[in-house]
Protein backbone atom coordinates (compact mmCIF):
# COMPACT_ATOMS: atom_id res chain seq x y z
CA UNK A 1 0.00 0.00 0.00
CA UNK A 2 1.44 3.30 -1.04
CA UNK A 3 1.64 6.17 1.43
CA UNK A 4 -0.54 9.15 0.66
CA UNK A 5 0.50 12.27 -1.17
CA UNK A 6 -2.59 14.12 -2.41
CA UNK A 7 -2.49 15.60 -5.90
CA UNK A 8 -2.07 19.28 -6.57
CA UNK A 9 -5.53 19.88 -7.98
CA UNK A 10 -7.18 18.73 -4.78
CA UNK A 11 -4.78 20.77 -2.74
CA UNK A 12 -5.38 23.93 -4.68
CA UNK A 13 -9.15 23.68 -4.66
CA UNK A 14 -9.31 22.77 -0.98
CA UNK A 15 -6.86 25.47 -0.03
CA UNK A 16 -8.93 28.04 -1.89
CA UNK A 17 -11.85 27.27 0.40
CA UNK A 18 -9.58 27.53 3.42
CA UNK A 19 -8.46 30.96 2.31
CA UNK A 20 -11.99 32.20 1.82
CA UNK A 21 -13.06 30.93 5.23
CA UNK A 22 -10.07 32.52 6.91
CA UNK A 23 -10.67 35.87 5.26
CA UNK A 24 -14.33 35.88 6.24
CA UNK A 25 -13.39 35.26 9.85
CA UNK A 26 -10.77 38.02 9.87
CA UNK A 27 -12.98 40.65 8.24
CA UNK A 28 -15.98 39.95 10.45
CA UNK A 29 -13.81 40.03 13.54
CA UNK A 30 -12.23 43.30 12.47
CA UNK A 31 -15.62 44.90 12.27
CA UNK A 32 -16.57 44.14 15.83
CA UNK A 33 -13.42 43.40 17.81
CA UNK A 34 -10.37 45.20 19.10
CA UNK A 35 -7.15 45.43 17.02
CA UNK A 36 -5.51 42.93 19.34
CA UNK A 37 -8.03 40.28 18.34
CA UNK A 38 -7.51 41.10 14.69
CA UNK A 39 -3.78 40.68 15.15
CA UNK A 40 -4.32 37.33 16.84
CA UNK A 41 -6.52 36.14 13.98
CA UNK A 42 -4.02 37.41 11.46
CA UNK A 43 -1.22 35.51 13.20
CA UNK A 44 -3.29 32.31 13.18
CA UNK A 45 -4.10 32.80 9.51
CA UNK A 46 -0.43 33.22 8.56
CA UNK A 47 0.63 30.28 10.75
CA UNK A 48 -1.89 28.09 8.92
CA UNK A 49 -0.59 29.25 5.52
CA UNK A 50 -3.10 31.97 4.68
CA UNK A 51 -2.83 35.67 3.85
CA UNK A 52 -4.92 38.83 3.96
CA UNK A 53 -3.18 40.36 0.95
CA UNK A 54 -5.92 40.83 -1.66
CA UNK A 55 -3.51 40.82 -4.61
CA UNK A 56 -1.83 37.63 -3.38
CA UNK A 57 -5.22 35.98 -3.01
CA UNK A 58 -6.22 37.02 -6.53
CA UNK A 59 -3.03 35.52 -8.02
CA UNK A 60 -3.56 32.34 -6.05
CA UNK A 61 -7.15 32.00 -7.23
CA UNK A 62 -6.04 32.56 -10.82
CA UNK A 63 -3.53 29.72 -10.32
CA UNK A 64 -6.40 27.51 -9.16
CA UNK A 65 -8.58 28.43 -12.12
CA UNK A 66 -5.75 27.83 -14.59
CA UNK A 67 -5.05 24.48 -12.99
CA UNK A 68 -8.68 23.45 -13.37
CA UNK A 69 -9.02 24.84 -16.90
CA UNK A 70 -5.94 22.99 -18.18
CA UNK A 71 -6.46 19.88 -16.05
CA UNK A 72 -3.00 20.43 -14.59
CA UNK A 73 -1.26 20.64 -17.96
CA UNK A 74 -0.06 24.26 -17.72
CA UNK A 75 2.34 23.85 -14.82
CA UNK A 76 4.44 26.84 -15.89
CA UNK A 77 1.40 29.09 -15.95
CA UNK A 78 0.25 27.92 -12.53
CA UNK A 79 3.75 28.39 -11.17
CA UNK A 80 3.82 31.93 -12.55
CA UNK A 81 0.69 32.90 -10.66
CA UNK A 82 1.97 31.36 -7.44
CA UNK A 83 5.25 33.24 -7.74
CA UNK A 84 3.34 36.49 -8.31
CA UNK A 85 1.29 35.74 -5.20
CA UNK A 86 4.51 35.35 -3.22
CA UNK A 87 5.85 38.62 -4.55
CA UNK A 88 2.75 40.21 -3.10
CA UNK A 89 3.12 38.39 0.24
CA UNK A 90 6.23 36.33 0.87
CA UNK A 91 4.66 34.89 4.04
CA UNK A 92 1.92 33.18 2.00
CA UNK A 93 2.62 29.61 3.18
CA UNK A 94 0.04 27.86 1.04
CA UNK A 95 1.55 29.38 -2.10
CA UNK A 96 4.99 28.09 -1.07
CA UNK A 97 3.43 24.69 -0.38
CA UNK A 98 1.86 24.45 -3.83
CA UNK A 99 5.13 25.47 -5.47
CA UNK A 100 6.61 22.45 -3.72
CA UNK A 101 3.85 20.27 -5.15
CA UNK A 102 4.64 21.50 -8.66
CA UNK A 103 8.35 20.83 -8.08
CA UNK A 104 7.50 17.26 -7.07
CA UNK A 105 5.39 16.78 -10.17
CA UNK A 106 8.40 17.73 -12.23
CA UNK A 107 10.64 15.36 -10.28
CA UNK A 108 12.68 18.03 -8.48
CA UNK A 109 12.49 16.75 -4.90
CA UNK A 110 15.26 19.02 -3.66
CA UNK A 111 13.43 22.16 -4.77
CA UNK A 112 10.16 20.72 -3.51
CA UNK A 113 11.60 20.23 -0.06
CA UNK A 114 12.98 23.77 -0.01
CA UNK A 115 9.53 25.10 -0.90
CA UNK A 116 7.87 23.01 1.83
CA UNK A 117 10.43 24.17 4.37
CA UNK A 118 9.90 27.77 3.26
CA UNK A 119 6.17 27.26 3.77
CA UNK A 120 6.80 26.01 7.30
CA UNK A 121 9.07 28.95 8.09
CA UNK A 122 6.06 31.23 7.64
CA UNK A 123 3.25 28.77 8.35
CA UNK A 124 4.38 26.34 11.08
CA UNK A 125 0.82 25.02 11.45
CA UNK A 126 0.56 23.90 7.82
CA UNK A 127 0.36 20.16 8.40
CA UNK A 128 0.37 19.22 4.71
CA UNK A 129 3.93 20.54 4.33
CA UNK A 130 5.10 18.18 7.08
CA UNK A 131 3.29 15.31 5.34
CA UNK A 132 5.02 15.89 2.04
CA UNK A 133 8.46 16.30 3.59
CA UNK A 134 7.73 13.01 5.31
CA UNK A 135 6.92 11.47 1.95
CA UNK A 136 10.25 12.65 0.55
CA UNK A 137 12.03 11.11 3.54
CA UNK A 138 10.09 7.88 3.00
CA UNK A 139 11.08 7.68 -0.65
CA UNK A 140 14.70 8.15 0.38
CA UNK A 141 14.39 5.18 2.72
CA UNK A 142 14.27 7.17 5.97
CA UNK A 143 11.21 5.54 7.49
CA UNK A 144 11.69 6.69 11.07
CA UNK A 145 12.26 10.28 10.01
CA UNK A 146 9.20 10.11 7.77
CA UNK A 147 7.11 8.89 10.69
CA UNK A 148 8.35 11.83 12.77
CA UNK A 149 7.16 14.27 10.10
CA UNK A 150 3.74 12.60 9.95
CA UNK A 151 3.50 12.86 13.75
CA UNK A 152 4.49 16.51 13.54
CA UNK A 153 1.71 17.11 11.01
CA UNK A 154 -0.80 15.79 13.54
CA UNK A 155 0.66 17.94 16.30
CA UNK A 156 -0.09 21.11 14.35
CA UNK A 157 -3.16 19.81 12.51
CA UNK A 158 -4.77 16.96 14.51
CA UNK A 159 -7.24 16.02 11.78
CA UNK A 160 -4.86 15.97 8.80
CA UNK A 161 -6.25 13.08 6.71
CA UNK A 162 -3.03 12.24 4.84
CA UNK A 163 -0.97 12.13 8.04
CA UNK A 164 -3.47 9.83 9.74
CA UNK A 165 -3.57 7.53 6.72
CA UNK A 166 0.20 7.37 6.40
CA UNK A 167 0.61 6.54 10.08
CA UNK A 168 -2.09 3.92 9.62
CA UNK A 169 0.04 2.29 6.92
CA UNK A 170 2.96 2.13 9.35
CA UNK A 171 0.73 0.57 11.99
CA UNK A 172 -0.58 -1.99 9.53
CA UNK A 173 2.94 -2.99 8.49
CA UNK A 174 3.75 -3.52 12.19
CA UNK A 175 0.55 -5.61 12.53
CA UNK A 176 -0.85 -3.13 15.04
CA UNK A 177 -4.23 -3.50 13.41
CA UNK A 178 -6.42 -1.76 16.00
CA UNK A 179 -4.22 1.36 15.87
CA UNK A 180 -4.12 1.14 12.08
CA UNK A 181 -7.92 1.00 11.85
CA UNK A 182 -8.22 3.94 14.25
CA UNK A 183 -5.94 6.17 12.18
CA UNK A 184 -7.62 5.10 8.92
CA UNK A 185 -11.04 6.01 10.32
CA UNK A 186 -9.76 9.36 11.56
CA UNK A 187 -8.41 9.98 8.08
CA UNK A 188 -11.87 9.30 6.66
CA UNK A 189 -13.44 11.52 9.31
CA UNK A 190 -11.26 14.35 8.04
CA UNK A 191 -11.91 13.52 4.38
CA UNK A 192 -14.80 11.17 3.67
CA UNK A 193 -13.89 11.10 -0.03
CA UNK A 194 -10.31 9.93 0.60
CA UNK A 195 -10.06 6.75 -1.48
CA UNK A 196 -6.46 6.19 -0.29
CA UNK A 197 -7.79 5.83 3.25
CA UNK A 198 -10.49 3.43 2.06
CA UNK A 199 -7.85 1.39 0.24
CA UNK A 200 -5.64 1.28 3.31
CA UNK A 201 -8.57 0.28 5.53
CA UNK A 202 -9.42 -2.52 3.12
CA UNK A 203 -5.81 -3.69 3.17
CA UNK A 204 -5.90 -3.85 6.98
CA UNK A 205 -8.95 -6.12 6.87
CA UNK A 206 -7.30 -8.09 4.07
CA UNK A 207 -4.19 -8.67 6.19
CA UNK A 208 -6.41 -9.77 9.08
CA UNK A 209 -8.06 -12.32 6.80
CA UNK A 210 -11.42 -10.54 6.84
CA UNK A 211 -11.74 -10.56 3.05
CA UNK A 212 -15.48 -10.00 2.83
CA UNK A 213 -15.27 -6.75 4.82
CA UNK A 214 -12.25 -5.67 2.77
CA UNK A 215 -14.28 -6.26 -0.38
CA UNK A 216 -17.19 -4.16 0.88
CA UNK A 217 -14.85 -1.30 1.83
CA UNK A 218 -13.36 -1.30 -1.65
CA UNK A 219 -16.75 -1.22 -3.35
CA UNK A 220 -17.60 1.83 -1.23
CA UNK A 221 -14.39 3.46 -2.45
CA UNK A 222 -15.25 2.75 -6.08
CA UNK A 223 -18.54 4.58 -5.59
CA UNK A 224 -16.43 7.65 -4.78
CA UNK A 225 -13.94 7.29 -7.62
CA UNK A 226 -14.58 4.62 -10.24
CA UNK A 227 -11.47 5.68 -12.17
CA UNK A 228 -8.90 4.99 -9.45
CA UNK A 229 -6.78 2.04 -10.69
CA UNK A 230 -5.45 1.20 -7.23
CA UNK A 231 -8.92 0.30 -6.03
CA UNK A 232 -9.46 -2.38 -8.68
CA UNK A 233 -6.03 -3.85 -8.01
CA UNK A 234 -6.86 -4.26 -4.32
CA UNK A 235 -10.22 -5.84 -5.14
CA UNK A 236 -8.33 -8.24 -7.41
CA UNK A 237 -6.12 -9.25 -4.48
CA UNK A 238 -9.21 -9.83 -2.33
CA UNK A 239 -10.85 -11.92 -5.05
CA UNK A 240 -7.73 -14.09 -5.26
CA UNK A 241 -7.99 -14.79 -1.54
CA UNK A 242 -11.63 -15.75 -2.12
CA UNK A 243 -10.40 -18.21 -4.81
CA UNK A 244 -12.28 -16.33 -7.53
CA UNK A 245 -9.42 -16.25 -10.03
CA UNK A 246 -11.62 -15.21 -12.95
CA UNK A 247 -12.87 -12.15 -11.09
CA UNK A 248 -9.35 -11.34 -9.92
CA UNK A 249 -8.05 -11.40 -13.49
CA UNK A 250 -10.90 -9.11 -14.53
CA UNK A 251 -10.06 -6.63 -11.76
CA UNK A 252 -6.35 -6.57 -12.57
CA UNK A 253 -7.19 -5.95 -16.21
CA UNK A 254 -9.52 -3.12 -15.21
CA UNK A 255 -6.59 -1.60 -13.34
CA UNK A 256 -4.38 -1.83 -16.42
CA UNK A 257 -7.07 -0.36 -18.65
CA UNK A 258 -7.07 2.71 -16.41
CA UNK A 259 -3.30 2.76 -15.91
CA UNK A 260 -1.30 0.50 -18.27
CA UNK A 261 1.88 1.11 -16.27
CA UNK A 262 0.41 0.11 -12.89
CA UNK A 263 3.23 -2.07 -11.54
CA UNK A 264 1.35 -4.02 -8.79
CA UNK A 265 -1.40 -5.01 -11.25
CA UNK A 266 1.19 -6.05 -13.86
CA UNK A 267 2.87 -8.25 -11.27
CA UNK A 268 -0.39 -9.68 -9.92
CA UNK A 269 -1.76 -10.54 -13.34
CA UNK A 270 1.62 -11.88 -14.41
CA UNK A 271 1.76 -14.16 -11.37
CA UNK A 272 -1.61 -15.71 -12.21
CA UNK A 273 -0.55 -16.30 -15.81
CA UNK A 274 2.80 -17.68 -14.67
CA UNK A 275 0.97 -20.26 -12.55
CA UNK A 276 -0.66 -21.70 -15.67
CA UNK A 277 2.78 -21.82 -17.34
CA UNK A 278 2.07 -19.25 -20.03
CA UNK A 279 5.64 -18.04 -19.75
CA UNK A 280 5.60 -15.78 -22.80
CA UNK A 281 2.61 -13.70 -21.70
CA UNK A 282 3.77 -13.60 -18.08
CA UNK A 283 7.22 -12.44 -19.17
CA UNK A 284 5.67 -9.68 -21.24
CA UNK A 285 3.83 -8.34 -18.17
CA UNK A 286 6.90 -8.55 -15.94
CA UNK A 287 9.05 -6.72 -18.49
CA UNK A 288 6.45 -3.95 -18.63
CA UNK A 289 6.73 -3.66 -14.85
CA UNK A 290 10.53 -3.46 -15.07
CA UNK A 291 10.26 -0.65 -17.60
CA UNK A 292 8.62 1.38 -14.84
CA UNK A 293 10.67 0.10 -11.90
CA UNK A 294 13.98 -1.44 -13.07
CA UNK A 295 15.01 -2.31 -9.51
CA UNK A 296 11.74 -3.92 -8.45
CA UNK A 297 12.91 -7.14 -6.77
CA UNK A 298 9.59 -8.94 -7.25
CA UNK A 299 9.54 -8.13 -10.97
CA UNK A 300 13.18 -9.19 -11.40
CA UNK A 301 12.56 -12.49 -9.65
CA UNK A 302 9.37 -13.19 -11.61
CA UNK A 303 11.20 -12.40 -14.84
CA UNK A 304 13.90 -14.88 -13.90
CA UNK A 305 11.30 -17.58 -13.17
CA UNK A 306 9.65 -16.92 -16.55
CA UNK A 307 12.96 -17.30 -18.37
CA UNK A 308 13.61 -20.47 -16.40
CA UNK A 309 10.22 -21.80 -17.50
CA UNK A 310 11.11 -21.05 -21.10
CA UNK A 311 14.31 -23.04 -20.69
CA UNK A 312 16.58 -20.00 -21.00
CA UNK A 313 18.64 -20.73 -17.90
CA UNK A 314 21.39 -18.22 -18.69
CA UNK A 315 18.84 -15.42 -18.87
CA UNK A 316 17.21 -16.62 -15.67
CA UNK A 317 20.58 -16.56 -13.91
CA UNK A 318 21.20 -13.03 -15.20
CA UNK A 319 18.04 -11.76 -13.50
CA UNK A 320 18.68 -13.71 -10.30
CA UNK A 321 22.11 -12.06 -10.15
CA UNK A 322 20.48 -8.63 -10.50
CA UNK A 323 18.40 -9.36 -7.41
CA UNK A 324 21.50 -10.41 -5.47
CA UNK A 325 23.30 -7.22 -6.53
CA UNK A 326 20.42 -5.19 -5.10
CA UNK A 327 19.74 -7.35 -2.05
CA UNK A 328 22.61 -9.75 -1.21
CA UNK A 329 20.73 -11.31 1.71
CA UNK A 330 17.44 -11.89 -0.09
CA UNK A 331 16.21 -15.27 1.15
CA UNK A 332 13.72 -15.94 -1.63
CA UNK A 333 16.33 -15.54 -4.35
CA UNK A 334 18.57 -18.08 -2.62
CA UNK A 335 15.77 -20.65 -2.68
CA UNK A 336 15.12 -19.94 -6.35
CA UNK A 337 18.81 -20.25 -7.20
CA UNK A 338 18.91 -23.57 -5.36
CA UNK A 339 16.00 -24.85 -7.45
CA UNK A 340 17.74 -23.63 -10.61
CA UNK A 341 20.90 -25.55 -9.70
CA UNK A 342 19.11 -28.69 -8.52
CA UNK A 343 16.30 -29.16 -10.99
CA UNK A 344 17.76 -27.60 -14.11
CA UNK A 345 21.50 -27.01 -14.26
CA UNK A 346 22.44 -30.26 -12.51
CA UNK A 347 20.11 -32.35 -14.64
CA UNK A 348 21.22 -30.63 -17.83
CA UNK A 349 24.85 -31.24 -16.88
CA UNK A 350 24.14 -34.90 -16.21
CA UNK A 351 22.48 -35.28 -19.62
CA UNK A 352 25.33 -33.43 -21.29
CA UNK A 353 23.00 -30.83 -22.76
CA UNK A 354 25.03 -28.32 -24.71
CA UNK A 355 27.75 -30.81 -25.65
CA UNK A 356 27.88 -33.48 -28.33
CA UNK A 357 28.08 -37.09 -27.26
CA UNK A 358 31.08 -38.88 -28.84
CA UNK A 359 30.35 -41.63 -31.32
CA UNK A 360 33.03 -43.88 -29.85
CA UNK A 361 31.42 -46.07 -27.13
CA UNK A 362 34.47 -45.90 -24.87
CA UNK A 363 34.56 -42.12 -25.09
CA UNK A 364 30.81 -42.07 -24.47
CA UNK A 365 31.27 -43.73 -21.09
CA UNK A 366 33.98 -41.22 -20.16
CA UNK A 367 31.79 -38.38 -21.38
CA UNK A 368 28.93 -39.65 -19.21
CA UNK A 369 31.19 -39.88 -16.14
CA UNK A 370 32.42 -36.32 -16.72
CA UNK A 371 28.82 -35.13 -17.03
CA UNK A 372 28.01 -36.74 -13.70
CA UNK A 373 30.97 -34.99 -12.08
CA UNK A 374 29.70 -31.68 -13.48
CA UNK A 375 26.23 -32.38 -12.11
CA UNK A 376 27.70 -32.90 -8.64
CA UNK A 377 29.15 -29.39 -8.66
CA UNK A 378 25.67 -28.01 -9.42
CA UNK A 379 24.10 -30.14 -6.68
CA UNK A 380 26.69 -28.82 -4.24
CA UNK A 381 25.83 -25.27 -5.33
CA UNK A 382 22.16 -26.07 -4.70
CA UNK A 383 22.93 -27.13 -1.11
CA UNK A 384 24.90 -23.93 -0.56
CA UNK A 385 21.96 -21.83 -1.78
CA UNK A 386 19.48 -23.77 0.39
CA UNK A 387 21.74 -23.13 3.39
CA UNK A 388 21.92 -19.43 2.51
CA UNK A 389 18.13 -19.39 2.37
CA UNK A 390 17.91 -20.96 5.83
CA UNK A 391 20.37 -18.37 7.12
CA UNK A 392 18.60 -15.35 5.64
CA UNK A 393 14.91 -16.20 5.91
CA UNK A 394 14.72 -15.53 9.70
CA UNK A 395 11.37 -17.24 10.16
CA UNK A 396 9.60 -15.48 7.28
CA UNK A 397 9.12 -18.67 5.22
CA UNK A 398 8.27 -21.54 7.61
CA UNK A 399 6.92 -23.90 4.92
CA UNK A 400 9.82 -23.24 2.58
CA UNK A 401 12.24 -23.72 5.45
CA UNK A 402 10.97 -27.26 5.97
CA UNK A 403 11.12 -27.90 2.24
CA UNK A 404 14.68 -26.55 2.04
CA UNK A 405 15.82 -28.95 4.76
CA UNK A 406 14.15 -31.85 2.97
CA UNK A 407 15.72 -30.86 -0.33
CA UNK A 408 19.19 -30.68 1.22
CA UNK A 409 18.83 -34.31 2.34
CA UNK A 410 17.52 -35.33 -1.09
CA UNK A 411 20.39 -33.61 -2.88
CA UNK A 412 22.94 -35.18 -0.56
CA UNK A 413 21.52 -38.60 -1.39
CA UNK A 414 21.69 -37.85 -5.12
CA UNK A 415 25.32 -36.75 -4.75
CA UNK A 416 26.14 -39.96 -2.86
CA UNK A 417 24.53 -42.15 -5.50
CA UNK A 418 26.18 -40.21 -8.31
CA UNK A 419 29.59 -40.52 -6.67
CA UNK A 420 29.06 -44.29 -6.49
CA UNK A 421 28.10 -44.49 -10.15
CA UNK A 422 31.11 -42.60 -11.51
CA UNK A 423 33.75 -45.26 -10.63
CA UNK A 424 31.44 -47.96 -12.00
CA UNK A 425 31.16 -46.09 -15.28
CA UNK A 426 34.90 -45.57 -15.43
CA UNK A 427 35.43 -49.27 -14.71
CA UNK A 428 33.01 -50.14 -17.52
CA UNK A 429 34.88 -47.70 -19.77
CA UNK A 430 38.23 -49.31 -18.98
CA UNK A 431 36.84 -52.82 -19.47
CA UNK A 432 35.23 -51.85 -22.77
CA UNK A 433 38.45 -50.18 -23.88
CA UNK A 434 40.40 -53.35 -23.01
CA UNK A 435 37.91 -55.54 -24.85
CA UNK A 436 38.01 -53.34 -27.92
CA UNK A 437 41.82 -53.29 -27.78
CA UNK A 438 41.91 -57.09 -27.66
CA UNK A 439 39.48 -57.29 -30.54
CA UNK A 440 41.64 -54.94 -32.58
CA UNK A 441 44.71 -57.08 -31.82
CA UNK A 442 42.85 -60.17 -32.93
CA UNK A 443 41.78 -58.43 -36.12
CA UNK A 444 45.34 -57.32 -36.79
CA UNK A 445 46.62 -60.85 -36.14
CA UNK A 446 44.06 -62.27 -38.49
CA UNK A 447 45.03 -59.79 -41.19
CA UNK A 448 48.73 -60.75 -40.80
CA UNK A 449 48.14 -64.56 -41.20
CA UNK A 450 49.21 -65.90 -44.70
CA UNK A 451 46.38 -67.27 -46.74
CA UNK A 452 47.15 -70.24 -49.05
CA UNK A 453 45.90 -69.86 -52.55
CA UNK A 454 44.12 -72.93 -53.77
CA UNK A 455 43.64 -73.81 -57.36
Amino acid sequence: MRQERANVMKRLSVLTMVLVASLAMIFSTACRSSPDTVDDDLARTIESGGTTNVDAIREFEEAVELWKATDGADIDGVRGHLEKALREDRRFGIAWFNLGVLDEMEGDLRSARRSYEQALDYAPRLGSAYVNIGMIELEEGNRETAHEFFDKALEVQPYNPAAHNNISVFMREQERYDDAIGHARRSLAGDSQNTRAYANLARIYYDQGNHQVARLVMFNAIQIDENDPDLYNIIGMVELERNDVTSAISRFRQTLELEPTHVPALLNLGAIILNVRDYDQALSLFMRALEQEPDNLEALMATAVSHRGQGDLEKAREYYDKVIDLDPENAAIQFNLAVLEQEHLAQNAQLGIGTDAPSDPVEQLGWTADNMRNSISHYEQAIEHYRNFLHYEKGAYPEEREEANNRIEQVREVIRMTQEQIPMLEEQRDMLAEEMSQMEEMDDSYDDDPVDDQE
